[in-house]
């Protein structure tokens, strides 16, 4: 008996995509992209795109929503970073054969998105395309395609700053701190890529093209001792890395970088709509040098403008930092941020006298009330040599070791204090102290800051307390931040010891 063999051949879809030069994921594209519109979108931007549209009545309802501004212009430019088929029939002949006698052939019928069956396909470039996206912080199953769904770092936190001593920033608006990656119950990844933790953040976003990008980053995304490209660098590697989404195994032709690029745009993004200053000025909610707030009025202001709580960071009983809270659905470079309540209880204001300190204050000049008057010292005055004690709960909990870290057990460094301007330095055997990122740090390549003295603590620019993840035990060490981040928030000040 004359076996039978069957060949069959499935022919492959190859999709032809045209990637616009630059495709912002602002809120207006997220809109378009999202998976319950992808479909209603390609077909609207396929007959949108080709004359020219201006009536908003010809625009879906959920693009108008989400495209403020000029509508038109900004839904032309969303439309020209969705695909959409502009597509041809080719036939390819599918033949079973057995003998040269027994054959017959089938034709099946493919759509392809190239304009004549004979042309070389382009393949996707950019992010990968996520057509079932889930809800970060929603699931009940393991999720294993961690390029359309942020994980473990699933609720999104974009950052702000009010720096008033020193000031940054416009007078009038607030500033960008970061955009980072918390797990679901509060706590969180840092430093999650050593081999990206990169140290050129401008070039990077010039060899881009992101010019526009950079030159907004210049005024709003500031570091209050003047060092941005550092402060950018420490916020990429320290929570840009572990953004499950952003992994250079999530883009398709992936290029160096590109994924740097997407987290400062997403940011900025972010930031655009989130107008702190504007949400609190509209409840009544102004900096001042006299009135102060309580936690209520400023908390209903933000969660009035933001639609869900916000976490307020105070410092020395003034405002200093709002944190907006959000779960994504599909990626962070093409999904959908939805606003969400915070992952855990972490304002530390108190619920009454909260200051809002006005930007760029004059100096204050003093007055001498008689020819022999002098100032009183508040506490210990830190002068010569010394230990940093520190003290936690009333009570003393070991001290600061040369490095800067807090440490509980082992012998004190001893600091050099010296006068300088306003207040003074603090030298270490490892060299001059200074915040470095927002903690206290004392190295050979550092350049000494001036830190001062309220009620006898150590203080660094308008308040003496600092901030760690725990108290440290054993051999463990530290590092004490100026503000709160996330789980940094054990409060511990540091008393001079001289010695």
């Amino acid at each position: 008996m004359l076996s039978r063999y069957y060949f069959l051949f499935s022919p492959l879809l190859l999709l032809a995509v045209e990637v616009a030069a630059s495709c912002n994921a602002d809120n207006c594209l997220r809109a378009l992209r999202a998976s319950s519109r992808l479909e209603a979108a390609v077909s609207f931007c396929g007959t949108f795109t080709s004359g020219p549209v201006t009536a908003t009545s010809a625009i879906p309802s959920f693009a108008v929503a989400a495209c403020t501004g000029n509508v038109a212009s900004r839904v032309s430019s969303a439309c020209s970073c969705i695909v959409t088929a502009t597509s041809s029939l080719s036939t390819i002949p599918v033949t079973s054969s057995a003998s040269s006698s027994d054959s017959s052939s089938t034709s099946v019928s493919i759509t392809s998105t190239s304009s004549a069956p004979t042309s070389t396909p382009t393949f996707p470039t950019g992010p990968k395309t996520c057509l079932n996206p889930s809800l970060s912080c929603h699931n009940t199953t393991v999720l294993e395609d961690l390029c359309c769904f942020n994980a473990p770092g699933g609720q999104l936190l974009l950052t702000q700053f009010w720096d008033a001593s020193p000031s940054t920033g416009p007078n009038n608006s607030w500033t960008i701190h970061g955009l980072w990656p918390d797990h679901c119950d509060g706590s969180y990844d840092a430093n999650c890529d050593a081999s990206r933790e990169y140290t050129n953040i401008t070039a990077i976003l010039q060899s881009y093209g992101k010019t526009n990008l950079l030159t907004y980053m210049n005024v709003y995304w500031k570091d209050y001792q003047g060092n941005d490209e550092s402060f950018w660098e420490h916020e990429w590697d320290k929570h840009g890395t572990c953004i499950s989404t952003l992994n250079p195994s999530c883009y398709n032709g992936y290029t160096g970088q590109e994924e740097v690029v997407d987290y400062f745009e997403i940011a900025v993004s972010l930031f655009k709509g989130l107008d702190s200053y504007a949400a609190l000025a509209n409840a009544g909610i102004v900096p001042s040098t006299t009135v102060t707030y309580t936690f209520a009025q400023i908390q209903d202001a933000l969660t009035a403008a933001h639609g869900f709580p916000v976490t307020i960071s105070c410092s020395g009983g003034q405002l200093d930092e709002i944190w907006y809270h959000y779960n994504v659905l599909g990626s962070v470079q093409t999904g959908e941020f939805v606003p969400t309540s915070p992952d855990g209880s972490k304002s530390n204001c108190a619920a009454t006298g909260i200051s809002y300190v006005p930007k760029y204050l004059p100096a204050p000049t003093s007055t001498s009330t008689s020819s022999g008057a002098t100032s009183t010292p508040t506490g210990t005055p830190y002068l010569g040599k010394g230990f940093l004690q520190a003290y936690t709960g009333g009570a003393n909990k070991g001290c600061l070791i040369s490095a800067g870290t807090w440490y509980t057990t082992g012998t004190c460094a001893t600091y050099t204090a010296a006068t300088s301007g306003p207040g003074f330095t603090l030298t270490s055997s490892k060299g001059p102290c200074d915040i470095i990122a927002g903690a206290f740090s004392c190295a050979a390549g550092n350049t000494a800051g001036i830190f001062t003295s309220i009620d006898g603590s150590l203080a660094y620019r308008t308040s003496n307390t600092f901030y760690a993840a725990a108290i440290p035990a054993g051999s463990v060490q530290q590092k004490v931040f100026i503000a709160t981040d996330a789980t940094d928030t054990v409060e511990v000040s540091f008393v001079w010891q001289s010695v």
